[in-house]
């Protein structure tokens, strides 16, 4: 169930359903107008979005991309690893180029002892902590009622140390199939780092997202060490590499 629900997510994102499903090696290219429209929560839109696992790359492009796609092609046939796809991106799109990595939920591991579920009362509580993590974030107006959301959800679960908060989770926008999986993302106080809260937050917050009857999803960036190992702590193994680039 896990595995079936994630591919199917990240069939929307490149555009094509249930294309990951489908048995095949070598490089894909997929032609979809997904890649011109801002995906919901994104400040932009990806005009290449490259979902690459085992020995198959998939490459979806949009208008923007298509004129330079069969140059990227003459390049892309050529080339095995990662790395060198991001030298390739750069030569022939002068765009702004993220690599992720996407993650797999694999089953649930043992409960979180410290770790509750934050309910409407928490407020000032999560607002102190949340201007604490992001000091440059000078609007919060949409602070409340993203925080009411996920209190609804019952998926914003976080630990206190002396009655404040040090590590807390919160729900990134899905997309796609916003009904059926749910990101997980998490805080910690640099100075609280450490001592396992965010795994217990998480752990809490996973359990939580399964009793919504929903799929837990991860999803980091490259250079996030920190975050690839907490991934593999809370119960997720890894998907794919994911390549985006904005024109």
């Amino acid at each position: 169930m896990y595995i079936e629900k994630t591919l199917e997510y990240y069939s929307k994102w490149l555009g094509k359903d249930r294309i990951l499903y489908q048995n095949f090696t070598g490089i894909t290219y997929i032609y979809s107008e997904e890649r011109d429209k801002i995906p919901d929560g994104y400040g932009q839109p990806f005009d290449i979005y490259i979902f690459a696992d085992k020995n198959r790359w998939i490459i979806s492009y949009g208008n923007k991309a298509k004129e330079k796609i069969e140059k990227l092609k003459n390049y892309t046939d050529k080339i095995q690893f990662i790395e060198n796809l991001k030298t390739v991106i750069k030569t022939v799109y002068n765009g702004e180029i993220h690599h992720n990595i996407k993650y797999i939920f694999q089953e649930p591991v043992k409960k979180a002892g410290r770790a509750i579920v934050l309910n409407h009362m928490d407020y000032h509580k999560y607002e102190e902590f949340f201007r604490k993590c992001n000091p440059d974030c000078k609007n919060t107006d949409w602070l409340k009622e993203y925080f009411e959301e996920m209190v609804q959800e019952h998926i914003c679960t976080g630990i206190f140390n002396k009655d404040i908060l040090v590590s807390c989770t919160d729900a990134p926008a899905m997309p796609y199939m916003s009904d059926k999986v749910q990101e997980i993302g998490i805080h910690t106080l640099p100075e609280c780092r450490g001592k396992g809260y965010a795994a217990e937050a998480c752990i809490k917050c996973i359990e939580k997202i399964l009793e919504n009857g929903k799929i837990p999803q991860w999803s980091t960036d490259i250079n996030n060490i920190a975050s690839q190992k907490l991934a593999r702590k809370v119960g997720f193994a890894k998907l794919a590499d994911v390549i985006t680039v904005t024109l």
